[in-house]
């Protein structure tokens, strides 16, 4: 049963009343999130940035996603984003791996293996073996290392969010919100 009630749209203002005309605004978890509205304000750039200005390809980023969801047991995002990760080209096979854990599998290029078992002990450990983290420079870039810091940062955030909230799944629409962002993005690169 949710602990914490959600605020009713019609009591928005600000950046959370214009927010909720778009695709965020429909979810539960926005209206959620609307609780602390000077946080959401400033969250609110951040998750666009995670959502359409990383250099990490989106893939693995949603593989990362997934695999903190999975770790973090976050029921909510886990939902959410595995609808992303298929409609971005992620596999079904993939998919499944992650839920099962299993980040060796064959399934993954040995780049996605490096980048799930670095996910894996940042999430687990904090801090990764200097094994883990060679195999990660090896195929990623310092800047996208950071950015998959921020991603998983980001996610066990929000798990702890939806999870302690006891927040029902409601309509999947994360992928419409992804959209959103990305156009925005591409808006304000042009």
């Amino acid at each position: 049963m949710l602990r914490i009630p959600l605020i009713s749209v019609g009591a928005l203002d600000g950046t959370l009343a214009e927010d909720a005309r778009g695709p965020a605004g429909k979810s539960d978890f926005f209206r959620l999130q609307a609780h602390a509205p000077t946080a959401y304000a400033a969250y609110r750039p951040f998750a666009k940035a995670i959502f359409a200005a990383l250099e990490l390809n989106e893939i693995d980023r949603e593989l990362v996603v997934l695999l903190t969801a999975e770790l973090e047991k976050g029921a909510y995002e886990w939902a959410q984003h595995e609808k992303i990760a298929a409609a971005l080209g992620a596999t079904r096979a993939q998919i499944d791996a992650i839920a099962l854990r299993d980040i060796a599998a064959e399934v993954f290029s040995a780049r996605q293996q490096a980048l799930l078992a670095f996910a894996r002990q940042v999430v687990e450990e904090v801090r990764v073996s200097d094994a883990v983290f060679a195999a990660v420079a090896g195929h990623y870039s310092h800047r996208e290392i950071v950015e998959t810091l921020y991603t998983i940062g980001n996610y066990m955030m929000l798990a702890r969010i939806s999870e302690v909230a006891r927040l029902p799944l409601d309509d999947l629409n994360g992928l419409d919100v992804l959209r959103e962002a990305q156009k925005e993005a591409a808006a304000a690169r042009a």
